[in-house]
């Protein structure tokens, strides 16, 4: 039997955020699917039963321990295999999924799957990689600066003298490959600066420090293509209600006054239009296939490109929701994997040389 895979879970700290991507994505999606979920502990498990955020959270989710293997497109539990799986749909948030990682064990067991593909996923993750490349397509990218846990270590101060010089306070600090805004945080002294550094090393080896914008307006937007020709922009949207920054729990929690989205964003039509325009020229320059979603900074003349998201909460599936409902978003992305496999498997894997290289 044939199946729609959805993946899910994953060992990051957007392990959360990842489950409600994948419940809602095996609701909407119309195809016949069998959910894979990783658990914290790197247990891959499935299971008839995903009805429940609360089922699978925490490692409270009990099911049957699966697996596939290296060239074979298949869903084993032991030795048995379950299921043949047509397209590997990923709603991991984090690293070891949104990473490139996942991506390439896909690839070496030949399953088509949805989003960007290795190389793609690997620079959208970092965000060092990720503005270097903005910056090389001309995009626009606040001030910033890479520190290095060992450099750090052996010299704090003189380690962040340069970029308290290169920049000024106020400073954001990042983790360099985390997203849903953990680890970041404000620092407007070199006290705070420190701390902030501390909190961000936790998570990471390396450490973004930008300049920290006042009065800007956050304003995201979508794009679902399949790499190559096709391209949809999505409505943009503001989130509202919040100050310096979105925190985790802004963006995720159920609190409605910190989780207010405005779409499409409020502000004028002529900035809308050059946001979803940058929007496009970012999703191409990163190589981006499948949906992303770009979050971009805005002050009174300026939109700075912040970073991309190439496995978006939800898919970015809201953002899209004047031109197609969720399970119409699926089947799109399940038709881009299945294009980019084919055009992957017409290219020649193996050289055999004209002359042979041995027994002249």
């Amino acid at each position: 039997m044939c199946m729609i895979a959805v993946f899910f879970g994953g060992r990051s700290c957007e392990h959360d955020i990842s489950i409600i991507t994948g419940l809602q994505t095996l609701s909407a999606c119309k195809r016949p699917c069998v959910g894979v979920y990783i658990g914290t502990d790197g247990v891959w498990r499935t299971s008839n039963e995903f009805d429940s955020v609360n089922a699978v959270r925490n490692g409270r989710f009990k099911g049957r321990v699966v697996h596939i293997r290296p060239d074979e497109n298949y869903l084993y539990c032991g030795n048995k295999r379950l299921c043949k799986i047509d397209v590997a749909v990923l709603c991991m948030h984090g690293i070891l999924g949104e990473d490139g990682a996942l991506q390439g064990m896909l690839e070496m067991c030949a399953i088509p799957y949805t989003g960007s593909g290795v190389e793609a996923s690997a620079i959208g993750m970092n965000k060092l990689l990720s503005k270097r490349v903005f910056e090389r397509a001309g995009l626009p990218v606040v001030p910033y600066a890479l520190l290095r846990h060992d450099d750090y270590t052996k010299d704090a101060h003189g380690s962040v003298k340069p970029i308290i010089e290169q920049i000024g306070f106020p400073l954001i600090v990042k983790p360099n490959n985390l997203g849903s805004s953990i680890g970041i945080t404000i620092a407007n002294n070199i006290n705070e600066l420190y701390k902030s550094v501390r909190v961000a090393f936790e998570w990471s080896e390396t450490v973004i420090i930008e300049k920290a914008l006042k009065n800007f307006t956050e304003v995201n937007c979508a794009v679902l293509g399949d790499g190559y020709n096709e391209v949809i922009v999505s409505d943009t949207e503001q989130p509202v209600g919040w100050k310096e920054f979105l925190t985790f729990k802004d963006k995720y929690s159920g609190d409605v006054k910190s989780n207010k989205h405005k779409i499409p964003a409020g502000i004028p039509e002529e900035r809308n239009d050059e946001v979803k325009s940058l929007a496009v020229k970012v999703f191409n320059a990163v190589g981006c296939s499948g949906v992303a979603r770009i979050d971009f900074m805005l002050t009174e003349n300026e939109i700075f490109v912040n970073e991309i998201n190439t496995i978006p909460g939800s898919l970015s599936s809201p953002l899209f929701r004047k031109r197609m409902d969720f399970s119409e978003l699926i089947e799109r992305l399940i038709a881009y994997a299945e294009l980019k496999k084919a055009r992957f498997d017409r290219l020649k894997r193996v050289y055999t040389p004209i002359e042979p290289i041995i027994g002249k």
